[in-house]
C-alpha cells in the first residue's frame, strides 16, 4: 500500500508574517442573542427580545434598535425623578448636584465645566442607555482625565450601568457598528501577532470539550459543504506538499503496511476521501502521532516542505496581485 494523502502533522509555532483577522461577517440577530447570549441583556429588554422573537415578524429588528426604542423616552425626562418614575432600575441613582461636597480634583473640573449644576445624573443616564456613548466619551466631555475619573463619579451617585459584555452585543449587532469594531480588532491583531497567537493558543485549551467539538465539526462541515473551493485549495496545497518528500511517502506506506488490518481500512478510506467515524478518526491520528515519533528526522523535513510550499504560495500570490497605479 503505496500512501499518497495523508493529514500533515500540525504546525504549531507562529510564523512570521502571521496575521490574524477579525471581519465581523457574522450577523448577530435576535434569535442568536436570545439563544446563546440572553444572561447579558437587561432584564426590560430581555422581556422585548423574547416577545419579538415569539411573534416571528418578517423583518427582526437589531439588538441596538429594540435597546433605543425602550430607552428613548429617557431623553425627553427633564429631570432624574422623572426617569425614576418611567424606569424602576434607576431609582437608587442619586442627584449628582447633592452628593458632591468637596471642591477640588475631578468635582472641581464638574463645577468649573458647569456639569453639576446641570442634571448630570440624568445626562449620563442618557449618554449610557440612548446614546451609547462609552466612558471615554463621556469623559472627554465633561473634562475628566479618562475613564477611571468618571468611574469614581459614577461610583458616588450610585449610577445603574449595564455590562461591557452587553455593550459590546449592542454594537455587534448593528452592521454598522460592527464594521467599526471588526476594523478596530483587526488593526491591533496587526499590531500584536505575537499576542494575539498566544491568546487564541490559550483559547483552544478550553475548546476541547465534547460539546464544543460537536459543535465545531458541525460547523466546519457546514462551511465546507458551501464552499467546495476551500476544499480543492486544501487538498492542491497537500499534493504539494508530499510531491517534495517522496522519501516520506514511501516510509508512510511502508509504516502503515505493518499496522493491524482495521488501522489499514481507516488509511484506505482516508486516501478514498471517504468520511471517517469518531472511532476511525481516533485511529487515523493514532496512526499519525506513531509514525512522527518513530521518523523524528523525516518530521523535520516535512516541516521544512511544509514552509517552502507555504512560501511559494505567498510569492505566486502577491505576483498575481494588480500593480498600484
Amino acid at each position: 500500500m503505496f500512501v499518497t494523502a495523508i493529514q500533515p502533522f500540525s504546525v504549531y509555532s507562529c510564523p512570521k508574517g502571521y496575521t490574524p483577522s477579525f471581519e465581523g461577517k457574522k450577523s448577530i440577530d435576535l434569535n442568536y442573542i436570545l439563544k446563546k447570549r440572553s444572561n447579558l441583556l437587561p432584564p426590560r429588554v430581555y422581556e422585548k427580545v423574547v416577545a419579538i422573537v415569539n411573534s416571528n415578524p418578517q423583518k427582526m429588528p437589531t439588538l441596538m434598535e429594540v435597546h433605543k426604542e425602550i430607552y428613548s423616552p429617557l431623553l425627553e425626562c427633564k429631570t432624574l425623578d422623572e426617569a425614576k418614575e418611567i424606569f424602576s432600575e434607576f431609582y437608587n441613582v442619586r442627584k449628582a448636584e447633592g452628593t458632591f461636597k468637596r471642591n477640588r480634583g475631578n468635582i472641581k473640573k464638574l463645577k468649573m465645566n458647569g456639569a453639576l449644576q446641570d442634571n448630570l445624573s440624568l445626562k449620563l443616564l442618557q449618554d449610557v442607555w440612548v446614546n451609547l456613548k462609552s466612558q471615554d466619551e463621556i469623559a472627554e466631555e465633561l473634562g475628566l482625565k479618562g475613564r477611571s475619573a468618571l468611574g469614581w463619579v459614577l461610583k458616588k451617585i450610585n449610577f445603574a450601568g449595564y455590562s461591557s459584555n452587553y455593550r459590546t452585543l449592542l454594537m455587534s449587532s448593528n452592521p454598522e457598528t460592527r464594521a467599526v469594531i471588526a476594523a478596530k480588532t483587526t488593526a491591533w491583531n496587526a499590531c500584536h501577532p505575537d499576542l494575539m497567537y498566544k491568546k487564541n493558543k490559550y483559547a483552544a485549551q478550553f475548546c476541547k470539550t465534547p460539546e464544543y467539538r460537536k459543535e465545531h465539526s458541525k460547523r466546519m462541515i457546514e462551511y465546507d459543504n458551501s464552499h467546495p473551493e476551500r476544499r480543492a485549495k486544501i487538498r492542491e496545497f497537500d499534493l504539494a506538499v508530499w510531491q517534495k518528500v517522496p522519501e516520506i511517502r514511501k516510509a508512510m506506506s511502508e509504516f502503515a503496511a505493518l499496522q493491524d488490518p482495521f488501522t489499514k481500512t481507516v488509511i484506505k478510506k482516508e486516501i478514498s476521501h471517504i468520511a471517517l467515524n469518531p472511532c476511525e478518526i481516533r485511529v487515523r491520528k493514532n496512526f499519525y502521532k506513531r509514525f512522527w515519533q518513530a521518523n523524528p528526522d523525516l518530521r523535520k523535513k516535512f516541516k521544512e516542505a511544509f514552509k517552502q510550499v507555504k512560501e511559494e504560495r505567498a510569492l505566486l500570490k502577491d505576483k498575481e496581485k494588480p500593480e498600484s497605479l
